[in-house]
């Protein structure tokens, strides 16, 4: 997904071959605003009480052991802020120590959670796909997070382990997918989750991290949250299974915005001619 080839001067050239000459200072100031955006370090982070497969859901969407997982104990006592790449640009995944093992821990986290959520890009607050109380995550939903999603804040509410889901043993394991008796489940399931915290459907996702079961759609709608200048950065650190083609596209369609849009902002509205050509000349010479 990464840009084969962010050599600036390359862009200039490009445009000076298409009569379109940018004083040397306008130059400086366009790469240092594009250079901002491309080592950007997005900041995800991932909440849900102790032992619902927070871990094991980043482990699988990325497609390397970025967590550490323990089937005994909670192993996240602290965040853990651990700092994905490619070359120079990533992005920086907070697993969350979860809440639900005792009422002192759960005030501790209370916390840290307030210094933290401002902090992030996205918010990821898993569940438990047998689960049926969520009286801990209603409370901190409401005075935690809620009044940052009131004010744009991309945040989902990730089910996972729905193979588990009844009845589990009409899970395909050959295919990895429920049959249409569970896969019907699993769709009542979002609907009561999504009631139950007055959010919108399409911000309730089910997933099965062991299963890699519906992790394409998860990355799909992180990449449809997050803003342009930041999808592309995004993306670059998911598995390459879980990138759909759809997501690819949008990334890169932010990004050729977000180029479009510095320089407009730089060179000025006036320029209309530069800016009809940006896409093309960036399409041109970064090879995706």
């Amino acid at each position: 997904m990464t840009p084969k080839n962010t050599n600036y001067q390359n862009l200039f050239e490009a445009f000076a071959k298409d009569g379109i000459l940018i004083p040397e200072t306008l130059k400086t100031q366009i790469t240092d605003q594009l250079n901002d955006k491309i080592n950007y370090e997005p900041k995800i982070g991932i909440f849900g009480k102790t032992g619902v497969g927070k871990s094991s859901l980043c482990n699988a969407v990325f497609g390397r052991d970025v967590c550490p997982i323990s089937d005994i104990e909670s192993c996240t006592r602290e965040p853990q802020e651990l700092f994905l790449a490619i070359g120079k640009s990533g992005l920086k995944l907070v697993d969350v120590p979860g809440i639900g093992e005792n009422d002192a821990r759960d005030n501790e986290y209370h916390a840290l959670y307030t210094k933290l959520i401002p902090e992030l890009d996205l918010i990821l607050w898993i569940l438990k796909a047998d689960d049926r109380a969520f009286s801990a995550e209603e409370k901190f939903y409401k005075c935690l997070v809620s009044p940052y999603i009131a004010h744009g804040k991309p945040f989902f509410i990730i089910i996972n382990q729905i193979d588990k889901i009844e009845p589990f043993q009409a899970w395909d394991v050959e295919a990895r997918r429920p049959d249409a008796t569970q896969e019907h489940n699993i769709q009542e399931k979002r609907k009561a989750v999504s009631n139950y915290f007055n959010l919108p459907l399409d911000q309730i996702l089910a997933v099965s991290a062991n299963e890699k079961y519906g992790l394409i759609e998860l990355v799909d709608a992180i990449v449809h949250a997050l803003p342009k200048d930041k999808k592309l950065v995004v993306l670059n650190q998911v598995v390459d299974n879980n990138i759909s083609k759809s997501a690819s596209q949008e990334a890169k369609a932010g990004w050729l915005d977000t180029v479009s849009d510095i320089i407009e902002t730089t060179v000025g509205k006036a320029a209309t001619y530069i800016i009809k050509k940006v896409a093309t000349i960036v399409s041109r010479i970064w090879q995706w």
